[in-house]
C-alpha cells in the first residue's frame, strides 16, 4: 500500500495520540477529586505546554505572513471549546458510573456522526471498504453496549453519558477538522482550551464536592492527564487532522477503547466478557478495514 507524503506525518502522529489519550480514562477512575474538576486540571496543567507550542509556531512562521484571526474564527475556536466542555463533563461522569471500557466505547460512537459531517462538510468520500469498516467497528461497539445492558450492576445514567459524549466529541473533531485547513495545531488547541477551562470550572463548582487532591499522588494523576493526556495526546491528534481524512481518523480513534478497556483490565482489574472482548477484536478489524480511505481517500 502506497502512503501519500502527508499520511506518512499524519499516521504515527494519530497512533501516538491515541495512545496517551488511551490512558486518561484509567487516570480519570483514580483520581481523587470529582470528574468536573478533573477536566478542569486537565485544562489547567496543559496550558502551559499549549501556550509554549502556540509560541513556537508563531516564531517559526515569523518569515511567512499569518492570516489575523477573524470573528468568525473566534467563534468556532469557542464553539471547539464549548464542545470539549460538554465531552470532558459528560466522560468523566460516565468514566466513574459505567467504568473504564464501556464510557469510553459509547463515546466513540461519535464515529458515524464524524463520518456523516465529514461527508457533508469536507465532501470525503465513503468508498466501500470504509463503510465495511465502520459497520464492522460499529457491530463491535454495539457487542459492548450489550454486555453493559445485560450485566445487572450496569448504570444506565453512564451509558446515556457516554452517548452523550459521542455527540460532544464528535462536533469537536469536526471542528477541528474545519480549523486546521487555516489554523495550525498549537493555536487551535492553546485556544479552544482556555475557553474549555471557564465552562469546566462552573461545572466543577456547581457538581463536585472535591476540588483538591490529598497526596502528591493525586496532584501527579491530574498533571499527567493535563500535559500527556490532553497536551501530547490531544494535541497530535488535531496535527493528524490535518493530514487525514476525517472519517478514517475517527474511525482509528475507535482503538482508544480497546486500548482503555486492555488498561483497564491490566491495572483496575475490570475484567472483560466474552461480548466485550469480541467487540474489541471487531473494532480492531473495522479500523483495519477502513485503513485504505485515509491514506487515498477524501482532503488531506
Amino acid at each position: 500500500m502506497r502512503f501519500s507524503p502527508t499520511a506518512r506525518f499524519g499516521l504515527p502522529a494519530l497512533a501516538t495520540g491515541i495512545l496517551f489519550v488511551s490512558f486518561s480514562p484509567l487516570l480519570v477512575q483514580v483520581s481523587e477529586v470529582g470528574p468536573s474538576t478533573t477536566a478542569v486540571y486537565r485544562a489547567l496543567f496543559a496550558m502551559p505546554a499549549l501556550t509554549a507550542w502556540m509560541l513556537l509556531e508563531q516564531r517559526a512562521e515569523k518569515k511567512m505572513p499569518r492570516r489575523k484571526l477573524k470573528a468568525r474564527d473566534w467563534g468556532l475556536l469557542a464553539l471547539t471549546g464549548l464542545f470539549f466542555t460538554g465531552d470532558l463533563i459528560a466522560w468523566h461522569s460516565s468514566i466513574r458510573l459505567s467504568g473504564v471500557a464501556n464510557a469510553t466505547f459509547l463515546a466513540h460512537l461519535s464515529t458515524p456522526i464524524i463520518a456523516i459531517g465529514a461527508w457533508l462538510m469536507f465532501s470525503e468520500r465513503l468508498i466501500w471498504e470504509f463503510m465495511a469498516g465502520l459497520v464492522l467497528a460499529m457491530a463491535g461497539t454495539a457487542l459492548i453496549m450489550g454486555a453493559s445492558i445485560v450485566e445487572p450492576d450496569g448504570s444506565l445514567l453512564g451509558d446515556g453519558l457516554g452517548l452523550l459524549t459521542a455527540f460532544f466529541y464528535g462536533g469537536y473533531l469536526l471542528t477541528i477538522k474545519h480549523l486546521r485547513e487555516s489554523l495550525p495545531s498549537g493555536l487551535i488547541m492553546t485556544v479552544s482550551t482556555a475557553f474549555s477551562f471557564f465552562g469546566l470550572l462552573i461545572a466543577a463548582l456547581l457538581m463536585d464536592d472535591t476540588l483538591f487532591p490529598v497526596t502528591l499522588l493525586g496532584w501527579g494523576t491530574l498533571v499527567a492527564i493535563g500535559l500527556i493526556m490532553h497536551a501530547g495526546g490531544q494535541g497530535l491528534i488535531t496535527v493528524a487532522f490535518r493530514h487525514l481524512s476525517a472519517s478514517f481518523a475517527s474511525v482509528a480513534l475507535l482503538a482508544t477503547p480497546v486500548l482503555a478497556a486492555f488498561f483497564g483490565w491490566l491495572i483496575l482489574g475490570e475484567t472483560l466478557t466474552l461480548m466485550q472482548s469480541l467487540g474489541c477484536a471487531a473494532v480492531l478489524a473495522g479500523i483495519a478495514l477502513s485503513q485504505r480511505l485515509g491514506v487515498t481517500g477524501g482532503k488531506s
